[in-house]
């Protein structure tokens, strides 16, 4: 078995990968990540529309992302677990047809509990496929490509957020909530059937292939990722979470906070176009990078000198820096567990959802006691402790390999 700190092995040649991306592989990942971000947002812009059709309040629909976000959290490691045992093709269906079933069920209900039942569903569903997303993504190119291939597949990540909710919350006030959602569970169902026929068939990993999971997440050097994300996904959602009052309140006019947001998702895009490009060789200097321009981003988005004009940049650098995020984090983390590239990808899933869970928390306390540009402080604040800990573990890696990838 590998060290902790040492690169995948390289395959024999007569198994490697070939050197050229397999795109089509690569391309069904990505609307995978595409359909289960966008399923797991699509309630945010739908709640004045949900609650008359469900009979409950908008605080009371809350809870269908709330929810979501607790199951993941809890369920990422232990259903990785179970899911490294089966083949990776068989997983991938099976949690694309429970989240299939319940978009459906969601649509189809009248009743808000059964509804939250289905999300419950939906986020177990989402706490297994981005495990077997990555390691799919991984397995199917040679080490040096892991990078490139995770970018790839993360295309879905901004590409739902620039316009899977947006064109789900569209459809849905247009047309009904209900249409929304059955769209989405049709989609993940004709993604079910092209996983069957586009990805190889291959059998379950080797159960002796991989340590036992309280192993590996004592590793050091997993430990040092999974906390620098948890701080700076706290910071980055204590502010988007009220993205709109501090545009607002920037001068930013009502009618233009769509192209504001807009310009978040294409700057996430480019950031997204840089990670592919630094991420099999020049991680560390593109992690310290990223979370950089994010604090300053946030720090000009809630100066004293913010207009209209500046707080867009703001935001578009602000998307920049986390487009480039979570293709430089996964690879970090896989870099932590080369031997275990089903793993890597579940403690990320996890210690992210701990900042989406809890950062709209900590931005609505400190909202309740100060002017909106606070939130923007307190997030650089957070974002700036993340590269504190990136620098920190480099220097450590320097005399101890294994606290952070470089």
């Amino acid at each position: 078995m590998p060290s902790p700190t040492a690169p995948p092995a390289p395959a024999s040649p007569a198994s490697a990968p070939p050197a050229r991306l397999p795109f089509g592989v690569l391309t069904l990942l990505g609307a995978v990540v595409f359909a289960a971000i966008t399923t797991e947002i699509l309630p945010v812009g739908l709640l004045s529309v949900m609650g008359p059709g469900l009979g409950v309040s908008e605080s009371r629909l809350g809870l269908l992302v709330s929810v979501y976000a607790v199951v993941v959290v809890v369920g990422s490691i232990r259903l990785t677990a179970l899911l490294v045992r089966w083949p990776r093709r068989k997983a991938l269906g099976a949690v694309l047809l429970a989240y299939a079933l319940s978009n459906l069920v969601v649509a189809a209900v009248a009743e808000f509990w059964v509804a939250l039942a289905a999300r419950v569903l939906a986020g177990l569903a989402h706490a297994g496929v981005f495990s077997v997303v990555v390691a799919l993504a991984v397995t199917a190119v040679r080490p040096e490509q892991a990078g490139r291939a995770i970018a790839y597949v993360n295309a879905g990540n901004a590409l739902a957020f620039s316009f899977g909710v947006p064109i789900g919350t569209f459809l849905g006030t247009a047309v009904g909530w209900r249409w929304a959602f059955a769209l989405a569970g049709i989609g993940l169902l004709v993604l079910a059937l092209a996983a069957a026929r586009v990805l190889p068939p291959a059998p379950a990993p080797a159960t002796g292939a991989h340590p036992p999971v309280r192993d590996a997440l004592r590793r050091p050097a997993l430990a040092a990722v999974a906390l620098t994300i948890m701080v700076f996904t706290l910071g980055h959602y204590t502010a988007y979470t009220y993205i709109s009052p501090l545009l607002l309140h920037a001068g930013v006019p009502e009618p233009a906070l769509g192209a504001a947001l807009l310009g978040y998702g294409a700057g996430s895009l480019v950031g997204l176009a840089a990670a592919a490009a630094l991420a099999d060789r020049r991680l560390h200097s593109g992690l310290t990078a990223a979370f950089a321009l994010a604090v300053a981003a946030l720090l000009a988005l809630g100066g004293p000198a913010s207009s209209p004009w500046t707080a867009t940049a703001a935001v578009v650098v602000w998307g920049v820096a986390f487009g480039a995020l979570p293709t430089l984090l996964q690879t970090a983390a896989l870099r932590a567990t080369p031997d275990s590239p089903d793993l890597a990808p579940s403690v990320v899933n996890s210690s992210w959802n701990v900042g989406i869970a809890s950062g709209g928390l900590l931005g609505g306390r400190v909202l309740e006691s100060a002017a909106p540009p606070a939130v923007a402080y307190a997030g650089a604040g957070l974002a700036a402790v993340a590269v504190l800990l990136v620098l920190a573990g480099r220097r450590r890696a320097s005399r101890r390999p294994g606290l952070l990838p470089s």
